[in-house]
């Protein structure tokens, strides 16, 4: 993951808009991981992206359970 889990925790004390900005960011990452991918030929390559794609893909999913419940509140 970019940020730990105390860093994401750490978010809810940021903008909403701040927050956008950095899950936008780690999804354009994820997208060109992705186009790497659709590339690449190496197994080990391979698996070191798409690890690397499933772990933006957990962080994002995290800033949004606490975007969620940041806005619950």
């Amino acid at each position: 993951m970019t940020l730990s889990d105390k860093s994401i925790q750490n978010l809810k004390n940021k903008s909403q808009q701040r927050i956008w900005n950095y899950v936008t960011a780690l999804q354009q990452l994820q997208n060109a991981l992705f186009e790497l991918e659709k590339e690449e030929n190496d197994p080990e390559i391979l698996e070191d992206l798409t690890k690397r794609a499933l772990e933006i893909g957990k962080e994002i999913e995290s800033i949004l359970e606490l975007i969620e419940k940041i806005t619950e509140d």
